[in-house]
């Protein structure tokens, strides 16, 4: 059963002085409990030992605190990553683990799970999601809970909380959620980053990882600012800080998967002296494995509270903490409109990835990471080109196996899958058998695909590598029909990723349309994935197809491009697009539909 049995904190109340006080009735000596949620984001600092980045405060942070280098989440996206963490529960158990799965048709908790928040608000905290978490510094305050709660938060600052009255408190940093920004003090040089076994050695994908880094680095310095508002108001020693990512990094074999890069995140836990349990050392790295529902229980202990009986995580410093488990895990579902069910079990050196739809292909699209990782598009290009090569390829088959095995010592890419050697054979039994058996006793929900799928996915449709989040694209007429109906929330626009070296360029288009439209063309490069340009494009009614031409400039590499229509319904068709070169006659890539 993963119902725990922990003993009451009074129980220990003798060794923790500190925290002994709160739990009988002394509010003053209570700690605060800041939770620093980084998104999307790996052990990429320079604490964990990355040398390309400068992250000055978060390495004083470890310094003064303890880091953990085995911390893993239970799910690689962040509504199911953030549904469980703040529950403290698998995003599995509780029916949670579909991405955002239910905007369109709420649903409750199940019977006896409790927020973090509800618990700290039971033993008198103050609880907030934190908008202006430093002077000058304002960040969205996520959440992104796929259950419904009802004011999950009592305040949007510590500073509203009553005078006297500790806090729990949430600063959801998204710098490292993409898009990323380079960091013009100190930028990470592509060519100097080590690529990972699974990528090919692309300047574009080079340039995308360097300004993850560069991102990290925004980061660190956002969460200084936060630190000095802590000195500044009194509070760095009377707060307990957590800083952790989400989930792993926004790369393609990062978020939304089950391997390092997507479910291994950095852990640093600070502790003011006054309040430290025994066996607590600061400026220490502790290896034992954790998952990252773990922290819920551990912050309401560290102030005394005992974590309801239900709640799967454990704790896992202090006297009253639980033994540290022989495995981890960590689940996959429905990531937006790709449909798809993985899970995963891992020790200390070796991982088990089951894939429950094996007929489907890694590289199964995805609107939002096939429009925003561009060295995802570098690889289905060079994979089309037959290119691509090495363990790259793997990523472009068009089956996936059952099983994957990976040593994380000898193998830490993780692209040697052992799951068919004979010598590993005993060792791929225990797992599946542990694997089966946490399905099992953790009540996994995706053990039935979800259907339907929540309706806005309806409008996320893809022709030939053409993208709209927005709108019905489909094959008609000898053409690509557009279809708008005017009541998505994001813009009517079709997007293309394509990576090219920039330059003058020409886009030709040859559209026809029943009404007149409006139109903006617009492109990005991998710095400037918002947007690099827009040009305006007038499309006149008319039933006979209409020639159009948008030159423009691109800084370094092209990304993408897209064409954007106004608001309300109408339908277009495109018969051609090219793109070539201004003032060349050589095409770079055509794309045709009739």
């Amino acid at each position: 059963m993963w119902a725990m049995r922990r003993r009451s904190f009074l129980q220990i109340s003798s060794a923790l002085p500190g925290l002994a006080a709160a739990a009988c009735g002394s509010p003053e000596r209570r700690p605060n409990v800041l939770w620093i949620l980084a998104e999307d984001f790996s052990p990429d600092l320079g604490c964990y030992g990355n040398e390309l980045v400068r992250t000055p405060n978060i390495d004083r942070l470890a310094a003064e605190g303890v880091r953990y280098t085995q911390c893993i989440c239970t799910a690689p996206v962040c509504s199911a990553a953030r549904s469980a963490l703040m529950t403290g529960m698998f995003q599995t158990s509780i029916g949670a683990h579909n991405h955002r799965s239910y905007r369109d048709r709420p649903r409750d908790l199940p019977a006896g799970v409790e927020t973090v928040t509800d618990c700290f608000r039971r033993a008198g905290y103050f609880t907030a999601n934190c908008r202006t978490p430093a002077p000058g510094l304002r960040v969205g305050g996520k959440t992104d809970f796929n259950y419904r709660v009802e004011n999950p938060f009592d305040g949007s600052d510590w500073g509203e909380r009553p005078e006297g009255a500790p806090f729990y408190a949430q600063v959801n940093f998204p710098e490292t959620h993409r898009k990323f920004r380079r960091f013009e003090e100190a930028p990470v040089n592509p060519d100097d980053v080590p690529l990972p076994a699974f990528y090919p050695d692309h300047p574009v994908v080079r340039e995308d990882i360097a300004l993850y880094l560069d991102t990290a680095q925004h980061l660190d310095a956002k969460v200084g600012k936060v630190i000095q508002r802590l000195k500044d108001e009194g509070l760095y020693d009377q707060t307990i800080i957590f800083f952790f990512g989400d989930h792993g990094q926004a790369l393609h074999r990062g978020k939304q998967w089950l391997y390092e890069q997507g479910i291994l995140i950095p852990l640093i836990v600070r502790i003011p002296e006054q309040f430290q349990p025994p066996g607590y050392e600061p400026g220490t790295v502790d290896g034992q494995l954790l998952q990252h529902i773990d922290i819920t229980a551990t912050s309401l202990h560290l102030v005394g509270e005992t974590p309801p009986e239900l709640m799967q995580g454990r704790v896992f410093m202090g006297p009253d903490a639980e033994p540290e488990p022989d495995y981890a895990f960590s689940a996959r579902d429905r990531c937006d409109e790709t449909v798809d069910r993985i899970r995963c079990v891992r020790d200390r050196r070796w991982k088990l990835i089951r894939n429950f739809l094996p007929d489907r292909p890694y590289a199964q699209r995805n609107h939002y990471k096939d429009t925003s990782y561009p060295a995802l598009q570098v690889m289905r290009q060079l994979h089309a080109s037959g290119q691509l090569t090495g363990a790259a390829t793997q990523w472009m088959a068009p089956t996936r196996p059952e099983y994957e095995l990976y040593d994380l010592q000898s193998d830490p890419d993780e692209v040697n899958n052992l799951a068919d050697s004979p010598e590993h054979a005993e060792r791929l039994a225990r797992l599946q058998a542990r694997l089966a058996g946490w399905v099992e006793e953790a009540n996994d929900h995706g053990r039935e695909l979800e259907d339907p799928l929540p309706a806005e996915y309806d409008l996320r449709t893809m022709v030939a590598g053409w993208f709209t989040n927005n709108g019905l694209l489909s094959k008609s007429e000898r053409a690509l029909r557009l279809e708008w109906t005017g009541q998505g929330r994001r813009p009517q626009e079709v997007v293309v990723p394509w990576v090219e070296t920039g330059g003058q360029l020409r886009l030709e288009l040859e559209l026809r349309s029943d009404a007149p439209q409006d139109l903006k063309v617009r492109w990005g490069n991998p710095a400037q994935m918002g947007g690099l340009g827009e040009s305006d494009l007038a499309l006149a009614a008319d039933t006979n197809w209409q020639t159009v031409a948008v030159d423009f400039d691109c800084e370094g590499w092209l990304a993408w491009f897209s064409i954007r229509f106004p608001a309300g319904a109408s339908v277009a068709y495109c018969r051609r697009a090219t793109l070539r070169r201004r003032g060349q006659s050589g095409v770079l890539q055509e794309w045709q539909f009739a």
